[in-house]
Order: C-alpha cells, then structure tokens, then sequence
C-alpha cells in the first residue's frame, strides 16, 4: 500500500492543500497524519475539515491537546499558547467533536503511528539512539509492526536499525529491518530557508521506499490569513537560530 504521510499541519491551508493534491498525483491510498491538525495557523476549522473529508487517520498532537484543554499551557511557547487561544475560540462544534474522537496512537497494518514519541506527546526524537530504543519495543507494543511513525520535531528522517539515518533525499530505499519515519512538517517550516515548504512522504509499505517531497505553496495567502487574526509570520515559518545545535533547537524550538 502507498501511503501518504503527515504531520504537523498546524492549521495552515494552504500547504495542506499543496500537500494533498500532490499526494493524490502520486496515487496514495492512505492518509495517515502525525498530529498537530490545529496550533499556530490562521484556519483551524477548514484544514480539520479538509482531513476528515479526505477519510485521513489522524491522531492527536501536542497542540491539539493544548487547544482541547488536554495538556497544561506551562510547557509552551508564548506564541503557541497564543494560537491556542484563538483557536478555541474559532473551533466549530463539529470539529471539536471530531479532534476529541483521535487517538493519541494509532496501529494499522505494519505501522504505528504516534506524534512525540511512545512516552509522550511532548517528546521530540531526534537522536539516533532513542530511536533505536523505540524501534527495539515494536515487538512487544505492537506485535507485527516494523515501522513507527512520528512527527512533533518538524524536521523530516528516516532511520531504521540497520543503517541507522538515511539521508532524506528524493526516494530513498530502507532495509527490511524496523525503521522511523518523520515526514517533517506540512504547515510550519522550521528550516533555514529564504521560502518556506510543506513537507510530507509516500511509504510505499511492501517496497520500503520513502519518497520526502518539499513542496512551493502560496505563502503569501497563508500570512494573510495569520494577519487577520493578528499571529505574526512565525506561525509559518521559524527557522532555528543560527547558533543552535540540532540537540538545542529540538530542545529551544517553538513547541
């Protein structure tokens, strides 16, 4: 099966659109989302919508449980507990109702799909040996899995027990052994780039190919929406501080 993978959509409709119709070109046959629907953007209602509509399995992030009151406010940025005001204020009762349905972790097939990590929702991955350590309790988690996906750190990975990281490249081909997926971020870019990107990746779940896609959206239409409700463009695009290591800003980043 081809599935189409996502995270962190943080209410940006305009690079969930971009991000969609690309997948359906490519002919996926699943929608598998990593979290994080709502948080930072100016259309929470509409890209929640636009998921449900296309039938996608999602579970919940860190934000959607701040907006549904389902994690403290302490562990976030001020801009993030800012959104997520707004939010609750702009959340329809069907959408509300549809976000307090998600899981927090999601099986299907050979997959497991969660957002932070399998402790929490809050944990960002991104060392090689934590993932190690994730891939070795697959077994026993969930019997007959050998792929855990993850999203949270809006940075796009491929690691399996094997090889260990494998650059994200165009498509690249994992070994038959368990592996990590992270298909970076479709609504807030947090690369060091003069235009920001929607990211996603096509798991071709028999070959073991991953393709990482970065994809042009039109930028301009989602600051305006930011504008309206007066969020500033961070909300689309916050490239770490140049003096940060990749442990630093996992660790200083926007949460």
């Amino acid at each position: 099966m081809r599935l189409g993978l996502l995270s962190d959509v943080h209410a940006n409709l305009q690079a969930l659109q971009a991000v969609l119709g690309t997948l359906e070109r490519r002919g996926v046959e699943e929608l598998l989302v990593a979290g994080d629907l709502v948080g930072y953007g100016g259309q929470p209602n509409e890209c929640v919508t636009v998921l449900a509509e296309a039938g996608a399995r999602c579970v919940l992030g860190n934000h959607d449980l701040l907006v549904l009151d389902r994690l403290p406010p302490t562990g976030f940025h001020a801009l993030a507990r800012r959104a997520a005001d707004l939010h609750r204020s702009l959340l329809s009762t069907d959408v509300r109702s549809f976000l307090d349905t998600l899981p927090t972790t999601l099986h299907t097939g050979r997959v497991l799909m969660t957002h932070g990590s399998l402790d929490s929702p809050e944990e960002y991955v991104t060392e090689e040996r934590r993932a190690r350590e994730l891939l070795g309790r697959l077994p026993a988690e969930t019997p007959g899995t050998d792929t855990l996906v993850l999203g949270h750190t809006h940075r796009q990975w491929l690691f399996d027990a094997v090889a260990s990281t494998i650059p994200t490249m165009g498509t690249v081909a994992a070994s038959c052994a368990p592996r990590l997926l992270n298909p970076g971020s479709v609504g807030q870019s947090r690369e060091r780039e003069r235009r920001p990107r929607a990211r996603c990746a096509v798991y071709d779940d028999t070959a073991g190919n991953v393709e990482f896609l970065q994809l042009d959206y039109d930028v301009a239409a989602s600051r305006r929406s930011l504008r309206r409700h007066g969020l500033p463009d961070r909300c689309v695009h916050a490239p770490p501080r140049l003096r940060w290591t990749a442990v630093g800003w996992a660790r200083g980043a926007l949460r």
